[in-house]
């Protein structure tokens, strides 16, 4: 039913056990694509497993975007589910995906919480999406409340009907997906109000660049095939601001609280104000406020 693809750059160690984890899965009803980007050591694969895992690996450096098109492509799954290599499944995922499609036989796409772990700080939350009732392209221009690909499963016919993912953007070409997913007259929703995803964040990681070229590009590229109107680009001029402070935060920076207060002479949100203060004080505090806001 299903195929999971897991795009990888030189973890071989993270790789598995990131499959050893998916031995607990309650329902065994998929198989696994490893896609190697072309690491300098080639992924191995150290074990069997009972599910089928193919390794495959690409010819050149790719990025995450080609890699996962280029795991859609071997898949024979009817649906496609995404782990990035250091993040989890809940153990009931796949079960709980599938009890869903069977109860609504029409869906193309299914999306859920994450639980967020704060590895350095030593604390989790979990992600609050909208129901399906609540979805518009507005909405997700002003910020993506239904999540990154780990948090979503999709039909295959339905992924490459959109295209799979832009190969153009070399940075948030996940949010790219899901607006092109909400914009599609033929998107066929369905919320599960379960974190069926867990995804490990560090802080102060050297693959967090604070380079912020490759994502001011996407937000233009962006900006440009989705905003319409004056209200999604109000909406969009907020979230921009967002995407930009998000590297400055996870490194530490104080940088973050200049992004935080443009954010609020925006939306004159005062909960905006006050990340804002507190970035520009103790980066790290603004961290740990996720555990209350």
């Amino acid at each position: 039913m299903f195929s999971i693809i897991i795009p990888s750059y030189n973890r071989n160690l993270e790789v598995n056990r990131l499959l050893v984890s998916l031995e607990q899965q309650t329902a065994k009803n998929f198989d696994v694509i490893v896609v190697d980007d072309c690491s300098p050591n080639p992924l191995k694969i150290d074990r069997t497993f009972s599910f089928e895992v193919k390794l495959i690996r690409n010819e050149q450096n790719a990025g995450p975007a080609q890699s996962r098109n280029n795991g859609a492509k071997m898949a024979t799954g009817e649906w496609l589910l995404f782990l990035d290599d250091d993040d989890r499944f809940d153990e009931r995922k796949c079960q709980m995906i599938a009890e869903t499609i069977e109860q609504n036989s029409t869906l193309n796409f299914i999306y859920h919480p994450a639980k967020c772990e704060m590895v350095n700080e030593k604390f989790s939350y979990v992600t609050k999406p909208i129901n399906e009732q609540e979805i518009s392209l507005e909405r997700i221009l002003l910020v993506n409340k239904i999540g990154g690909m780990p948090m979503i499963a999709i039909k295959k016919d339905f992924f490459w009907q959109l295209g799979g993912l832009s190969t153009a953007l070399k940075s948030l070409e996940d949010y790219e997906f899901v607006l092109k997913a909400v914009s599609c007259p033929d998107f066929r929703p369905k919320y599960i109000d379960e974190p069926l995803s867990i995804c490990a964040f560090h802080t102060k990681r050297s693959s967090v660049s604070t380079n912020t070229e490759n994502t001011e590009k996407a937000i233009a590229m962006i900006g440009q095939q989705y905003v319409k109107t004056e209200q999604q680009a109000k909406n969009f001029a907020i979230n921009s601001l967002y995407m930009l402070a998000y590297p400055y935060a996870m490194n530490l920076s104080r940088k973050a609280g200049y992004y935080y207060f443009k954010i609020f002479m925006l939306s004159h949100n005062v909960k905006h104000l006050m990340i804002a203060i507190v970035s520009s004080i103790s980066p790290r505090l603004a961290i740990n406020l996720k555990r209350y806001i």
